[in-house]
Parts: structure tokens; sequence; C-alpha cells
């Protein structure tokens, strides 16, 4: 343990967040140096657009400065929230961007922003390279007018990653880092974690590469099996659907919705067999799927692997990323859980076409696990249907 503590430092502007992390070994997240208020204001014909950062019930400045002290293995997750509130009458898309992250001193751990080098990546590698985890989370990617979102920042370092060597070399590195910063006068001393973040609030204009607001992860649509359409009273064809794409943009053609209807109970084999004759192309739902929803609450979606420590998923921006965390968890006899399945109303096991080895990836309201593959779940496909036949507000 380290001798005397160090501080980590995160400054938060309307579109310019940085991390600075001075030391792996602090105990505490604090925030502080409120100061004026973060907003922005333009005029829009007749209406404003202005938005407002909060932390605590307080207006946040442009300026804000989080502390940090020591941060270890098993440490308890720190978890901090900038309520997002839109105060004007038009509606509002949010989305970050991550600039760029440094890790101690190694120029194999300096990422930056680069034609060769995107946001998403960033983000991958700091939340999933390295036995201590920093996850970032919008509640919403888009703001009704006079409503709010939720913008998060989690964390955590579990105190069994089930990487012994990972988790001293890192130990190890940090406090070597912090030694050797001690050294040097005050004024040149250097975070050993640097991550700079840009926030943007825009007005809710379409362009091809933005999210599709009428598409939004868990948007409920009525869908008619028998026509390919949206329907308005629900019956049995007119059948109540949830998106289950995280991203939908508005230059894609087609949406995944997953039924609330299913085709009855059947063995893993039978899943994969199944041809429901409905009006709309359809496919089986996967395991990858699920996991890159429930990744995006980094609050209470975690990996449970029995001797190791609860691990945070982390947010799964691609498929490479999904499939590296589902064999670790199969290999590992794991399962991954969660608080609740929106789109999951009953304690009843559906399946996935996704193997766990001899057995297959099932799910139920808090988890998503290996099933034995006689049991007998619900099967429930998942429809592909292009978005210029769907009316949705």
């Amino acid at each position: 343990m380290l001798s005397k503590k160090k501080k980590l430092y995160l400054r938060i502007n309307i579109v310019s967040i940085l991390f600075a992390v001075v030391s792996l070994t602090s105990v505490t997240l604090a925030w502080f140096a409120y100061s004026g208020l973060a907003k922005a204001r333009t005029e829009i014909g007749v209406k404003a657009w202005y938005i407002e950062f909060e932390k605590d019930n307080e207006p946040v400045s442009n300026n804000i400065v989080i502390s940090l002290d020591d941060i270890y293995p098993g440490m308890e997750p720190k978890k901090e929230e900038v309520t997002i509130k839109n105060l004007g009458d038009v509606d509002t898309k949010l989305k970050y961007k991550i600039s760029k992250a440094r890790i101690l001193d190694s120029n194999n751990d300096y990422y930056e922003l680069s034609n060769n080098v995107d946001s998403n990546y960033i983000e991958d590698v700091i939340s999933h390279n390295y036995p201590f985890h920093i996850d970032i989370a919008l509640s919403k990617l888009y703001i009704d007018a006079k409503e709010e979102a939720t913008f998060e920042v989690s964390i955590t370092w579990p105190l069994d990653s089930g990487n012994d060597s990972l988790d001293s070399l890192w130990g190890t590195r940090a406090y070597q880092y912090d030694q050797t910063q001690e050294e040097l006068d005050p004024s040149e001393r250097q975070p050993a974690i640097e991550v700079e973040i840009n926030v943007t609030a825009e007005q809710a204009i379409d362009d091809l590469d933005s999210v599709d607001i009428r598409f939004l992860l868990g948007k409920k649509i009525k869908y008619d099996i028998s026509t390919g359409e949206t329907c308005e009273t629900l019956s049995n064809t007119c059948i109540e659907t949830y998106v289950i794409d995280t991203y939908n943009v508005v230059d894609n053609q087609y949406v995944n919705l997953l039924p609330t209807k299913d085709l009855g109970l059947g063995t893993f084999a039978q899943y994969q067999s199944i041809n429901p004759s409905w009006h709309a192309e359809s496919r089986l739902l996967t395991a990858e799927d699920i996991v890159r929803i429930l990744s995006l609450d980094i609050d209470n979606s975690y990996i449970k692997i029995n001797n190791v420590s609860d691990r945070v998923i982390g947010r799964v921006l691609t498929t490479t990323r999904a499939n590296s965390i589902i064999s670790d968890v199969v290999s590992h006899n794991g399962r991954f859980e969660y608080t609740s399945f929106n789109y999951l109303k009953s304690q009843t096991c559906m399946w996935t076409s996704t193997s766990y080895g001899d057995k297959g990836f099932a799910l139920d309201s808090t988890k998503l696990y290996g099933e034995n593959t006689s049991t007998n779940c619900k099967m429930v496909p998942v429809l592909r249907v292009l978005k210029n036949k769907l009316v949705v507000e």
C-alpha cells in the first residue's frame, strides 16, 4: 500500500469532460468546485434550446474537478452521475466521444482519436482491457423537451478479476508510477490515468449516421404479423413488440423487433428450426443481442463466475467483444445477471440460438445462463422489419 495518497481529477465541460486519475490507490470519489451555470442556448424560430447539467441538484459549471483517492483491487464501485436537463422547447439528441486516454506512462497505453482510432475503440479498451474498468453510460440518446437524461461514470476494480498476473502487474505498475511522481516537483506531476470525453447536446435534426429517434431501444411497436404493417388494437395478429437495436441509425433500412408473442415451448434443437408463418422476415434471438442490451446498464448488470469477484459487463460495442465476453463466461461456467429484463415479463425461460458448451443460452427475468438443451423454454423469433413499412411517432 502506498504511504501517501494521491488524487484523481475529472474535469467536465458542456462539451468536454476530463478524467484525471492521479493514483490507482484511492478510496473516495468526491465532486466539488461548482460555480456558475453550464448551459447552451440558441433561438430556433420561436423555440429555445436550453440544456443544463446538474450534479446533486446543483448547476454544474464548465470547470468541475472530481477528486478520487485510492483505487485498488476490491474497492467499492465508484459511481457518479450528472443530470442533463432539457429545459427548452426543442427535442435534443445526446452523444459523447472519447478524444484520448492515457494510462500511466507507456506509449502502448496511450490512445488518441484519429483517422485510424475511433472513440468506440478507446471506450472498449478502457472498459475491458485492464483489471480496473472505466465505464460510461447515457441513460437516453434523445431527450424530449422538458425532460432529462443521466450521464454516468463507473470505476471498478474487482478484488479477484480471475487473472492474478494482470492484477499483480497493474498493482505494481501503479505503485512504481506513484513513487516516480512523488520524486517530481508538484507542478510537474502527471495523473496516472487521463481520459478526455466530448459530450454534445444537439437539436434533434436527422442525419444519416445519427440515432433514429423513431426506433430507440425499448420502443414499443404494435405490429400486425398478417399484414406486415403497424396496427392499433392488439389481437391475435396485432402483437406488441420491442425494438432491441441498441443504436439504430437513420440510414439503417431495417429494425429488429422482439415480439411479446411466442411460438410455444420447445427444446433448444426445436428453437433452431422454427419457421413462423408470419408476414415478416425473421431470425433467431442470440446471446449477443441480450449482452449488448445488458451492457448499457453499468449499475445492475454483472458477470457471475464461481470463486471470482462479480464484475460489470462493460459496454459491448462490437461483435468481437461480445463473442470474447460470451466465450469467457462459457469457459468458466458463468452467467450474466441483471435486475430485470424489460422485454421478458415472466419467469419462464426463453431460448437464444447461441450454444453454451453442451447446453444452450437461455434467459429469464434475472439472468442469461446455460440451460439443458432438453428443457422446454419459450421460442420467440426476432422480426427484421423494413422501417418504411412502419408508421411510428
